[in-house]
C-alpha cells in the first residue's frame, strides 16, 4: 500500500508541476581529507594527516529565479570526510528547470543522523554541539603535534556556483537525475589569510604547545595573538573580532563548504 502511495504522489506532482527530475547531493572531502595534506603543499615543511574529519551538513535547499522553493533537506547528516567518498547526503524529484540558488549549511544539530559516521563519533558531534570536529596530527622532519578541535559554527553556504563561470545552482533535464557535490576543504584549516591569496601553514600553530605535550589545543592556540605573528601573515581582510589564532581558525571554518569541487558559495554567518 505504502509503494502504490508513492506511485500515485508522483504522478499528481509530475501532473501538476510538469516534468520531474532527480538532483542528488553528495559530500566529498577529496583527497586533501582522505589521505592527508602533503608537504609541498605548506609553506613551512609541515604535513597533515587527518584521522577524523566529522562534518554536520543540514538546511540542502533549492530555489528558482521567482523565489519559489522546491526541495529543502530534512533534519541533518553527520558524515567522517576521512572515510572513501563522495557519499549521499540528500537526494529529491523536484520540476526540471533551473534552479538558480542552491544553498546549505555547515551548522549542529543535536538529532544529526548518521550518514558513514561510526556510532561513537555521531555521540560525539552531538554531545558537544558541535557542526565539525576535526582529529589528526601534523608531522615535521622528527616532530609530530596532535590536535583535536571542535567548531560550534553554524554557517550558511548561500548562492552557490560552479568553478569557471559554469553557472550559479543546478539546471535539471526531464526524467534526468543530476549528482550535485557539496565540497568540503579541509586545507583551509591552514590559511594564513581570511581573503587574497592565502598560504598554509602550521608552523604558529605547533609554537603554541608551550607545555610540550605535543598536542597542540584550541585554548593553546587562543593565546597567540595575531599582532605577535610576523607581518604579512594572518591577514584578517578587515573582518572583526578576529584578534587570536583561535578566533582566525573559527572565521576561516565558515569557508570549507565549496560546490562541485571548486566552485564557491557565500558563507553567512547564523
Amino acid at each position: 500500500m505504502r509503494s502504490w502511495l508513492l506511485v500515485v504522489a508522483v504522478f499528481v506532482s509530475s501532473a501538476c508541476e510538469g516534468p520531474i527530475a532527480v538532483v542528488k547531493f553528495t559530500t566529498w572531502g577529496e583527497g586533501l581529507i582522505e589521505e592527508g595534506i602533503p608537504a609541498s603543499k605548506f609553506e613551512d615543511g609541515w604535513s597533515v594527516k587527518f584521522t577524523k574529519f566529522l562534518v554536520v551538513i543540514r538546511d540542502i535547499t533549492l530555489v528558482d529565479a521567482a523565489g519559489t522553493v522546491g526541495s529543502q533537506q530534512p533534519g541533518a547528516k553527520a558524515f567522517d570526510l576521512t572515510k572513501k567518498g563522495p557519499v549521499e547526503v540528500y537526494s529529491a524529484a523536484v520540476p526540471a528547470k533551473a534552479w538558480e540558488v542552491v544553498r546549505y549549511a555547515i551548522a549542529p544539530d543535536t538529532n544529526a543522523e548518521a550518514a558513514n559516521i561510526d556510532p561513537t563519533d555521531l555521540a560525539l558531534v552531538r554531545s558537544r554541539t558541535a557542526s565539525v570536529i576535526v582529529v589528526g596530527r601534523a608531522t615535521n622532519g622528527g616532530v609530530t603535534k596532535t590536535f583535536e578541535w571542535s567548531f560550534t559554527n553554524n554557517t550558511l553556504l548561500d548562492d552557490c556556483q560552479q568553478a569557471g563561470g559554469m553557472g550559479k545552482g543546478v539546471v535539471l533535464a526531464p526524467g534526468k537525475e543530476v549528482t550535485v557535490q557539496l565540497t568540503v576543504h579541509g586545507d583551509h584549516l591552514f590559511y594564513d589569510q581570511l581573503g587574497g591569496d592565502a598560504k598554509l601553514r602550521f608552523e604558529p600553530l605547533a609554537s603554541s604547545d608551550l607545555n610540550g605535550d605535543d598536542k597542540v589545543t584550541l585554548d593553546e592556540v587562543a593565546a597567540v595573538q595575531l599582532t605577535s605573528l610576523p607581518q604579512g601573515q594572518y591577514g584578517t581582510a578587515g573582518a572583526t573580532n578576529v584578534r587570536n589564532l583561535r578566533e582566525f581558525i573559527t572565521q576561516n571554518m565558515r569557508t570549507i563548504g565549496h560546490y562541485e569541487g571548486e566552485g564557491e558559495c557565500t558563507p553567512k554567518a547564523r
